[in-house]
């Protein structure tokens, strides 16, 4: 999450800022400590002095380079400090305390409070055994001491703020996926709602009217009608095609039903039952239906905005190309689902015996049209294109998974 104190501490320039502080911190400290008497030498104090900038340089340096690996950084501080508080006794007008007071803020900034506690009190304890070897003042022994401690507080404080810090984000994110959960279920609640009041209108009118069609059926086909009226043929054409647009119109109600609800019929079955419908009602053949890649769930909407694609496309091949076979071909990629229907551009003779593809032509087309399908595509984050490949009409949709 931008801005969290667990997203800035993962940045590669956030540690190597931190690591260039420190060790401009341990060079200045050094430098600091050897240009106090006594300095740094091969003999006596000045031995002493050499011995303890050595240790409490490579301790401060192994902090750095052992920052995630808690026993090696706690050994690290441990000599820091340890040899920090020699130097400071031995050094008292020097800035050396600042090694064990920073070893000790290190420690209980990162480590268990036990072990902070312990490399504290090895610096103290170190500060005060030189002090006592070399007669050191016992008020610089106990301001250097209490100093020394309160690296161990501000550690510990620090250390105290992050973790409360790390919580709130944490809490931060929880509270954020429970709302956009909350979200979710309101939205499938609202839909289910939807669905339900399309279902007590539509499809019970819809129902209802397809009972009327038929009982009207019925009628104009009794015995005592003349069979051979024209008027009477034609309404008779007439009101089986209305009742043929009143089941088709029940069907799709009830497929828009389901999607409303989250359960749609899986994509490559919806698309097997529309092939093999327009195969039958076109006469042109079997229309392929190729399905590569792993079948996976797809959402209702984006399922959806793929079948009508499938179907507008199919029905605009009766219209505008009589006679053609098309192929639909539906492939799970990766990070993708494409839907591509290709056919011929113009076939100007249909095969004899398709007499299906003029009833098709003269159904018209269902009702969604290139424009809507890619208004459907784009509100699923997807995209649709239509264009002539080869001689070939080709409609590809693509949903991102």
């Amino acid at each position: 999450m931008p801005g969290s104190l667990i997203a800035i501490r993962d940045r590669a320039a956030y540690v190597w800022g931190i690591r260039a502080v420190r060790t401009a911190g341990l060079v200045a400290i050094a430098l600091s400590t050897a240009g106090v008497a006594p300095h740094p030498g091969a003999h006596g104090e000045g031995l002493v002095v050499t011995v303890g900038l050595v240790v409490a340089s490579a301790g401060w340096a192994g902090w750095l380079l052992t920052e995630g690996r808690p026993r090696w950084m706690a050994g690290c501080l441990l000599l820091t400090a340890v040899a920090g508080g020699m130097l400071a006794a031995v050094t008292p007008s020097s800035s050396a305390v600042a090694f064990s007071a920073i070893a000790a803020l290190g420690a209980g900034s990162s480590l268990r409070l036990e072990v902070s506690v312990g490399i504290t009190v090895a610096g103290v304890v170190a500060l005060a055994v030189t002090s006592l070897l070399t007669d050191g003042s016992t008020g610089t022994l106990l301001g250097y001491s209490v100093l020394i401690c309160g690296g161990l507080a501000a550690g510990l404080v620090r250390q105290a703020n992050s973790q409360r810090a790390e919580q709130a984000e944490r809490l931060l994110e929880q509270t954020t996926r429970a709302r956009e959960a909350e979200a979710r279920a309101a939205a499938l609640a609202e839909r289910a709602r939807i669905a339900r009041e399309i279902h007590d209108i539509l499809a019970h009118s819809l129902g209802a009217l397809t009972v009327q069609i038929e009982a009207a059926n019925a009628l104009l086909g009794a015995a005592s009608l003349p069979a051979d009226d024209p008027s009477l043929v034609k309404a008779v054409g007439c009101v089986n095609r209305a009742g043929q647009l009143a089941r088709e119109g029940l069907t799709e109600t009830r497929r828009a039903l389901h999607a409303l609800r989250g359960d749609l019929t899986s994509l490559p079955e919806l698309l097997s039952v529309l092939v093999t419908a327009h195969s039958a009602d076109s006469g042109v053949g079997t229309v392929p239906l190729h399905v590569t890649g792993a079948e996976r769930t797809l959402p209702p909407d984006a399922s959806l905005a793929v079948f009508r694609t499938a179907q507008e496309t199919l029905t605009n091949a009766a219209k505008h190309a009589p006679g053609s076979v098309p192929a639909v071909t539906l492939a799970y990629r990766a990070d993708e689902v494409a839907l591509t229907v290709t056919n011929a551009l113009t076939v100007t003779h249909a095969p004899a015996g398709s007499g299906g593809a003029t009833r098709a032509a003269s159904a018209g087309g269902s009702g969604y049209g290139l424009i809507g399908l890619r208004e459907r595509a784009e509100l699923a984050g997807g995209t649709l294109t239509a264009r002539a490949v080869d001689g070939t009409w080709q409609v590809c949709v693509t949903i991102p998974t």
